[in-house]
This record gives C-alpha cells, sequence and structure tokens, in this order.
C-alpha cells in the first residue's frame, strides 16, 4: 500500500495494489479514500508437527497448546507455552486474546516459573492486566486509550505521539529505544523535508 500517492487529480488519495498469489495472474490497483486491514493469527503449532507422528502436547480446536495457569503446557510440567501458539482462559472463563500485550506479560511470568521450576520454588499463576489498547490510524493518526485511567482517549496526533512513547517504552533494551528513536526521528525529518518541498511546488505552480 503507498499512502499520499496523487491518483488521478490533485486529491490526495490511497492506493492499493493486490498481489497475485498465483503466476500467470495479473496484479490489481484499487483507489480507495481509506484502506482498512484486518487479519486473523493461527497457531504454528500444527505446521511444525511431524506427518508420520502426532504431537504429544494437547492442542485445543484452533491448534494452539492448552496450559495450566502457570504456563506450563497441561501433562508436561517440564514445558512451557506462551503467546498466540498458547492457550490460556482468564478467571471468567474467556480466552486471552493473542495479541503482543498477552504474550509480553506471559513471558516475564514464564521466566520467572522456569527458574521457579528449576530451584524447587512455587510457580505464580499468571494473570492478564489489561493495560488498554492502541491502535494506529494512518500517517500521524493514532487511538489509545489506558484501562488504568477511566475514560482516557487520546487520539489524533497527540495519540499518535503517545503511541509511538509507550511503544518506545517497552522496547526489551536501551540499545533497542534509541534505534528506534532515531529511526523515527530520522522518518519525520524526511516526512518533513517531503511536504515542505510539495508546499513549495504548489506556490510555485500556482504563481
Amino acid at each position: 500500500m503507498v499512502a499520499d500517492a496523487k491518483v488521478g487529480g490533485d486529491d490526495k488519495k490511497l492506493v492499493l495494489e493486490l498481489q497475485a498469489a498465483q503466476r500467470g495472474l495479473q496484479s490489481q490497483v484499487l483507489e480507495a479514500d481509506l484502506v482498512l486491514w484486518t487479519v486473523g493469527s493461527q497457531s504454528q503449532i500444527l505446521r511444525l508437527q511431524p506427518p508420520d507422528a502426532p504431537y504429544v502436547i494437547p492442542l485445543n480446536g484452533r491448534g494452539q497448546v492448552e496450559t495450566e495457569e502457570t504456563l506450563q503446557v497441561k501433562g508436561h510440567p517440564r514445558t512451557f507455552a506462551i503467546g498466540d501458539s498458547a492457550a490460556l482462559r482468564d478467571p471468567s472463563g474467556k480466552f486471552l486474546p493473542a495479541n503482543a500485550q498477552v504474550a509480553f506479560q506471559q513471558a516475564d511470568f514464564a521466566g520467572w516459573n522456569l527458574w521457579a521450576a528449576i530451584n524447587d520454588r512455587p510457580l505464580l499463576p499468571f494473570r492478564f492486566q489489561n493495560l488498554g489498547e492502541m491502535m494506529t490510524l494512518g500517517r500521524n493518526d493514532a487511538a489509545i486509550t489506558a484501562n488504568f485511567i477511566e475514560g482516557l482517549t487520546l487520539e489524533g496526533p497527540v495519540g499518535h505521539a503517545a503511541r509511538k512513547l509507550v511503544y518506545c517504552l517497552r522496547m526489551p533494551t536501551d540499545e533497542h529505544r534509541v534505534k528506534v528513536g532515531v529511526s523515527w526521528l530520522a522518518k519525520g525529518a524526511v516526512d518533513s523535508l517531503a511536504s515542505l518541498q510539495t508546499a513549495v511546488s504548489n506556490i510555485i505552480a500556482g504563481s
């Protein structure tokens, strides 16, 4: 997808290019004012399964590994599973969402419980804390909600800046944070220069 590309006239639109999955078929280009992309998630466990031998670990109907509250695979206390490929229910009985926030929190519990299992210490049951949701809506536009502050929703450029700040703070190391920050600053400078050049060109063309 190419954002802010000029199509036909002076109005900026979105261009969605569909690449054919099979050879011999032509790609297709669609003009649009708004493009929404929604995808599902699928466990990779079944794809890794040997064709001549079934898995000995328990899988649910979606191909996810069934785990205990401690993130141990059911029936295999020395094996842990987290993320999209793991199935765990919350206290109300609903499956936890397969998103990065859940996996990120599970990683801390899995690391601790692995250490605890090795050292004969009690394992901790995983409890998901929903911190909120973040969604990018386009260039310099996003929305972010924080569950720990009731009614707080940031949108537009402010939401965009807040989303980037949260994303940067959640990086695992300072080195990652610096790299991400420098990359964003460089991209912002390039985008600003491109916008300035476009504005100058429009002024010259109109004079």
